[in-house]
C-alpha cells in the first residue's frame, strides 16, 4: 500500500511539472480582440482589460460565436480553471471556482444578480447568451466588492448596447446523439434564436428571444430510465432605453425564463421489482430592472438601479402504476434589490468609488403527499423565511507614476439576521517601463464572507421515498475566508500572450451537508444536516499561454492545478479534480472562409466521498467546430461534441462525474444584418 500510494504521489508530481513545462514552452493562443475589451467587474468602473488591477477572464463575442454557445454553461467550458458539474438532483449546469462550490460564486448579469434555481446555485443552463458581449470572469473573494456568495468569485455577463441603426441576428440549429436519443426524431437536440436592436440617437432597444428543445439522452436504452432531461428551456428579454442631451441615460430591461422538462427513472422495491416513475419539472423566472446613469458635478459619474425577481419552482414525483401525480413541490423565492454608486475623481491621479446596497429576500417551499386516500401537505421551509441587509462600499483607485497602481476597497454589510461585518481587500498592479508595460504583475489580498442562505439554515428536503432526507440548520454561522491572488501577465504585440497566477483561500466556517448517523439510525433514513465543518484551504496555480502563429492558425493551452483540503480530518475536498487542463487549436482556410476550430479538455480524478475511499475517474473531451461565411450575412456552421463519446459508465452508481451525453453532431446556419 505505502508503495502504491508512493507511485500515485510521484505520478502527481510528474503530471504537475509536465503540466507547468507544457505551458511554458508551448506558448500558444490569446485572443487579441480581448486587448481593447472594456471591462468592469473587477473595479466597478469601466477600464481596458489589460489595465484592469484585478484579473480578470473574458469570453468574447466572437467566442461564442465560433464555439456556437447557447448558453452559459456552454460559454464557460473552455475557460481555463473552470469547473462545470450537473446540480444535484435537478436539472442544468453549474459553476466551480479555484475550489469553491457554485454556492459561493455569484453570477451576474450586467452587475445585477440572478436568482438561484436551487435555493443556492445558479443553473447556467438557463441564461442564454445570443444578446451577451462578452463575459467577465473574476476567481477569488470578491465580497469587499460584490458582498455575501461572491467568496469564491464573480461571473458578469455584459449584454450587448444597441449601436446606431438597426441589426439583427437569426441562428437556427438542430442536432442528433445519435442512438442515445430518446425518442424516434433524429433531432434530438434543437435551437432556435432571434435577436433584434435599434438605436435611433436618443431612443434604443432590443429583443431577444430563444428556445431550446431536448428529447433527452439515454446511456442504456433497454432500460426505462434515462439520463439527459427532455423538454424546452425558453429565455425572452428586452432593453428600451433614452439617452438624454446632458449625457444621462434611463434604461428598463424585462425578461423571462420558462423551463418545461422531464426525465423517466425508477427505483427498486424489493417483493415488486422495478417501480417505473417520471420526474416532471416546470421553471418560471420574471424579472425587471430599471438604471439611471449620469456624470454628476465637474467629472464624477452617478448610476443607480432597482431590480426585481421572482422564480417558482414546480417538480412531481409520478409513480406511474397509481394513476395520480404522487409527490409535488413547490418553491418560490423572490428578491427586490437596488444600488447607488457614486465615482469621482480626486485630482489626476485617483478615482474615488462609493455605493450603498440594499436587498430583501425570501424563500417558501411547499410539498404535497398522495396516496389513493389523502393528500398531505408539507411546509418544508416551516414559513416563508426572510432576509435584509444593507451595505456600504467604498474603494480608491491610486496610480503613483506610470508604473504602480494601488486599489485599497472595504464593505461594510448590516444582515437582518446575522448583524455586522466588514470585509476588506487590497490590489497592486505593477507595470514595469522596462518591458514597455507589455508585463504586468497583479498581487490581490481580500477578505470572503458569506452568510447561510434561506435554503441551508430552514429547508427541509424529504426524500424519504429514496431513503433520504436534507435538514436546514437554523444555528449555522457566516462562512469567512482569505483570498491571495499573485499572478504575472506578459502580451506581445497580438501574437505573444503568457499568463500565470497563483492562489490562496483560507476558508473557517465552511458549511457543507453531514451525515447524521444517530437520526439515521432512528429513523431508518439517510439523515443529512447542514453544519460548519470548520477549516478548509483551496491552494493552487493557472497557467495559460497562447501564439498566432499566422493570421490563419493559432492556439491556446492553459493547465490548473488544485489541492482542495478539509483541514478538520485532513483530506481532500470531494469533487475537486486535482488537474484540468484544456487547449484550442483555430485554423482559417481564407479561401473558403471557413474556421476549423478543436477544443479539449481533461480533468483528472477526482474524490467522491470525504474519506477519500471513492473516486470517480479521470476524463478528457474534444469538440470539433466550423463557421463557414457564405457571404456578409449568411454563415453554415456544424459541430461534434464529444468527439470521442466519453461518457458514464452504466448502470448508474453516482460515483462516476464523466459526461452523461455522448456525441453530439449537429448543423446549423446565422443570418446577420
Amino acid at each position: 500500500m505505502a508503495s502504491g500510494h508512493f507511485l500515485k504521489q510521484h505520478y502527481r508530481r510528474n503530471l504537475l511539472l509536465l503540466g507547468i513545462l507544457v505551458a511554458i514552452s508551448l506558448p500558444l493562443l490569446a485572443e487579441s480582440e480581448t486587448e481593447e475589451t472594456l471591462v468592469i467587474t473587477g473595479t466597478k468602473t469601466e477600464r481596458r482589460l489589460v489595465d484592469s488591477p484585478v484579473r480578470i477572464e473574458v469570453v468574447t463575442a466572437q467566442e461564442l460565436k465560433n464555439s456556437h454557445a447557447r448558453d452559459l454553461a456552454e460559454a464557460l467550458q473552455n475557460v481555463p480553471g473552470v469547473v462545470l458539474k450537473p446540480i444535484h438532483g435537478k436539472s442544468g449546469q453549474e459553476v466551480w471556482l479555484q475550489g469553491f462550490d457554485a454556492d459561493r460564486v455569484l453570477v451576474l448579469i450586467d452587475g445585477k444578480p440572478v436568482s438561484a434555481s436551487t435555493g443556492a446555485s445558479v443553473d447556467l443552463s438557463q441564461i442564454a447568451v445570443a444578446d451577451v458581449a462578452h463575459i467577465e470572469i473574476v476567481k477569488g473573494s470578491v465580497s469587499a466588492l460584490y458582498g455575501s456568495s461572491a467568496m469564491g468569485g464573480v461571473i458578469n455577463v455584459i449584454t450587448k448596447r444597441a449601436k446606431i441603426g438597426t441589426s439583427y441576428k437569426v441562428t437556427l440549429d438542430s442536432g442528433t446523439h445519435g442512438e442515445q436519443n430518446v425518442g424516434d426524431s433524429p433531432f434530438n437536440n434543437s435551437h432556435a434564436n432571434f435577436f433584434i436592436s435599434h438605436n435611433s440617437g436618443r431612443w434604443f432597444g432590443q429583443l431577444m428571444a430563444d428556445l431550446r428543445y431536448k428529447q433527452g439522452t439515454d446511456l442504456d436504452n433497454s432500460t426505462w430510465a434515462f439520463e439527459g432531461d427532455a423538454g424546452t428551456k425558453s429565455n425572452l428579454s428586452a432593453q428600451l432605453g433614452y439617452r438624454f442631451a446632458t449625457g444621462a441615460e434611463l434604461m428598463i430591461a424585462p425578461s423571462y425564463y420558462h423551463e418545461d422538462i422531464n426525465k423517466n427513472f425508477s427505483s427498486y422495491v424489493p417483493g415488486i421489482g422495478e417501480v417505473k416513475k417520471e420526474k416532471l419539472e416546470e421553471a418560471k423566472r420574471k424579472s425587471i430592472s430599471i438604471s439611471f446613469d449620469t456624470p454628476l458635478f465637474e467629472k464624477g459619474e452617478l448610476s443607480a438601479w432597482y431590480m426585481f425577481e421572482n422564480f417558482t419552482d414546480s417538480t412531481d414525483q409520478d409513480i406511474l402504476s397509481t394513476g395520480y401525480i404522487d409527490q409535488s413541490r413547490l418553491g418560490e423565492s423572490q428578491f427586490n434589490k437596488g444600488e447607488v454608486q457614486f465615482d469621482h475623481p480626486l485630482g489626476d491621479n485617483q478615482l474615488l468609488t462609493f455605493g450603498i446596497v440594499g436587498l430583501q429576500n425570501s424563500l417558501s417551499q411547499t410539498q404535497a403527499k398522495r396516496t389513493a386516500d389523502e393528500v398531505v401537505i408539507v411546509d418544508e421551509m416551516q414559513g416563508e423565511k426572510t432576509r435584509s441587509s444593507v451595505e456600504f462600499y467604498a474603494q480608491n483607485d491610486i496610480f503613483i507614476g506610470d508604473e504602480l497602481e494601488l486599489l485599497p476597497g472595504i464593505r461594510y454589510q448590516n444582515d437582518s439576521d446575522f448583524g455586522s461585518h466588514i470585509a476588506p481587500k487590497i490590489n497592486l498592479m505593477y507595470s514595469p517601463n522596462w518591458l514597455d508595460q507589455q508585463m504586468k504583475f497583479r498581487v490581490g489580498i481580500g477578505s470572503g464572507y458569506r452568510v447561510p442562505t434561506l435554503k441551508e439554515r430552514h429547508y427541509i428536503f424529504d426524500h424519504s421515498a429514496l431513503g433520504y432526507m436534507v435538514i436546514g440548520n437554523p444555528d449555522l454561522t457566516p462562512e469567512t475566508s482569505t483570498s491571495l491572488q499573485v499572478g504575472a501577465e506578459y502580451n506581445y504585440n497580438d501574437n505573444f500572450h503568457a499568463d500565470i497566477n497563483f492562489f490562496y483561500n483560507d476558508i473557517k466556517n465552511l458549511i457543507s451537508t453531514e451525515l447524521d448517523e444517530q437520526d439515521s439510525n432512528a429513523t431508518g433514513l439517510s439523515i443529512y444536516k447542514y453544519s460548519n465543518i470548520g477549516k478548509a484551504r483551496t491552494q493552487g496555480i493557472d497557467i495559460t499561454s497562447g501564439y498566432a502563429f499566422t493570421e490563419s492558425l493559432s492556439s491556446n493551452i492553459s493547465y490548473t492545478y488544485l489541492d482542495a483540503i478539509n483541514l478538520e480530518i485532513d483530506k481532500q475536498l470531494t469533487q475537486r479534480p486535482r488537474h484540468q487542463a484544456k487547449f484550442k487549436v483555430n485554423y482559417q482556410v481564407q479561401p473558403i472562409n471557413t474556421l476549423f476550430s478543436l477544443y479539449g479538455n481533461y480533468q483528472s480524478e477526482q474524490f467522491v466521498d470525504a474519506d477519500n475511499n471513492i473516486i470517480s475517474p479521470a476524463y478528457s473531451t474534444f469538440d470539433f467546430k466550423i463557421n463557414t461565411d457564405i457571404s456578409n450575412s449568411l454563415t453554415l456552421f456544424m459541430g461534434i461534441d464529444n468527439l470521442m463519446g466519453t461518457t458514464r459508465d452504466v448502470p448508474l452508481t453516482g460515483d462516476d462525474f464523466r459526461p452523461e451525453s455522448g456525441r453530439f453532431i449537429y448543423l446549423g446556419v446565422r443570418f446577420t444584418g
